[in-house]
């Protein structure tokens, strides 16, 4: 498979050429870490190199179009929602609760208000479908839900699609957890979504910052490639779209590894279920034990695993999630059964779950947010209008949202994250 963007980094770094132009590093730090020079394209007006090696990602994705981002799902998502001007003059995005905070922090940048559809379970992608429905009329712009959340719960994107098609409105997926779906034949666009953003970097081989928005419409790549614009550097990594370059050589020819990866983790989490260990349901790419279950907070869990040589992605007071890649070692799957079976399982931990929020809306998200406000102690901000973005990370999601009344239910929670301060409207 053609490597446009590695292929020429390569000719370029061995030509011996004197740089005259940035970056300052000059080649030292790293050979391919260049500007947009003569002949090397440039992402947003992209008509060479960048531009073969996207058609090449939509090809293997199955899209329209695909555009590569080099700040993340955070700007692929920004540029959805830009781009669903293109689409759409209504204002109105139904959005599952437990959306990451690029969403609403996009929403507040653009204007759109927010309908929140709500899960069963604190931080959870799975939505009923008839919820998503109920909200829907005739303001409404697009639906937004996430694939896979922190846990590694799933969303259906078939059945939600479904609702979104009886009604002639655009789905919009953050797959960022899940960009290995393109081995796995259930990658939104295949079950309906008319854009979504991955991140390559956290489920395939690639640096971090890698990211794609894909289009099921290719006739709107022009737009979205000004809406990535607006919101992006002007100095994208050649280093990421270089990772990206190399990262469609690997789904062109992996699929067996990947699949292998995927049997493996499955193949581990039967074994760690045989040794007493209770597992959330969790998507292919990740284990999410219940450290509680077996006699460990979630952060005490961890940090036995670190103390044996594996870091988690993830871990709070009750679960630890470990996150997997299409590229993984099997030696580290093994190496990592030999630790969790080495952990002796103790009297089971009475942790709560946490609670599902459900603050009363006072003002747009947009409204709040750009409102004369002031930052209160956690505990003292009982009715007061929320007026910032209050997300631990991980997860990144908002508590609490702009515009929203701060109720009991949200300190206590804040406070249990260790949000001690918070703004609100004056």
């Amino acid at each position: 498979m053609n490597t446009p963007i590695h292929t020429f980094l390569e000719i370029y770094s061995s030509s011996g050429a004197v740089r005259c132009h940035m970056p300052g590093g000059k080649g030292q730090n790293n050979p391919y870490d260049i500007t947009e020079i003569n002949s090397a394209d440039s992402l947003y007006e992209c008509d060479g190199i960048i531009l073969e090696s996207e058609n090449i990602a939509a090809s293997l994705f199955g899209a329209g179009a695909s555009l590569y981002s080099c700040g993340g799902s955070t700007l692929a998502i920004q540029g959805m929602l830009e781009t669903l001007r293109e689409i759409s003059d209504k204002n109105t995005i139904i959005a599952g609760r437990y959306s990451h905070k690029s969403l609403i922090n996009s929403a507040i940048l653009l204007g759109y208000d927010i309908k929140w559809a709500y899960p069963e379970k604190y931080l959870s992608a799975v939505i009923p479908p008839d919820e998503i429905e109920k909200l829907i009329d005739n303001d409404t712009a697009a639906v937004f839900v996430s694939s896979v959340d922190y846990y590694g719960g799933e969303a259906d994107i078939a059945a939600i699609s479904a609702v979104c098609r009886k009604h002639n409105i655009p789905l919009l997926v953050d797959n960022a957890h899940g960009a290995y779906r393109v081995f796995t034949k259930n990658h939104p666009l295949t079950l309906g979504a008319d854009m979504t953003a991955d991140s390559a970097h956290k489920t395939l081989p690639a640096l971090t910052g890698a990211a794609y928005l894909h289009l099921k419409d290719g006739s709107l790549r022009a737009a979205a490639k000004r809406a990535m614009n607006m919101f992006g550097s002007s100095s994208p990594s050649y280093l990421i779209l270089d990772s990206l370059d190399l990262c469609n050589t690997f789904i062109n020819g992996c699929l067996a590894k990947a699949i292998g990866v995927i049997h493996n983790v499955n193949v581990l989490k039967g074994w760690l279920s045989d040794m007493g260990y209770t597992l959330r349901k969790s998507d292919p790419m990740r284990i999410t034990i219940d450290a509680a279950k077996y006699g460990y907070t979630g952060t005490d869990f961890a940090e036995i695993l670190r103390e044996k040589g594996a870091e988690a992605e993830m871990s709070d007071e009750r679960y630890v999630v470990l996150l997997f890649s299409a590229a993984q070692n099997e030696t580290d799957l093994m190496r990592l059964y030999k630790m969790l079976r080495s952990i002796p399982i103790k009297t089971p931990l009475s942790i709560p779950e946490h609670k599902l929020l459900h603050p009363k809306k006072e003002l747009s998200p947009r409204d709040a947010y750009f409102g004369r406000k002031t930052t209160v102690k956690t505990e003292e901000a009982a009715g007061k209008i929320c007026a910032g973005i209050h997300t631990p990370c991980p997860p990144c999601v908002p508590l609490v949202m702009a515009g929203e009344i701060i109720d009991h239910d949200c300190i206590s929670e804040l406070l249990r994250y260790g949000v001690d301060e918070v703004q609100v409207l004056l």
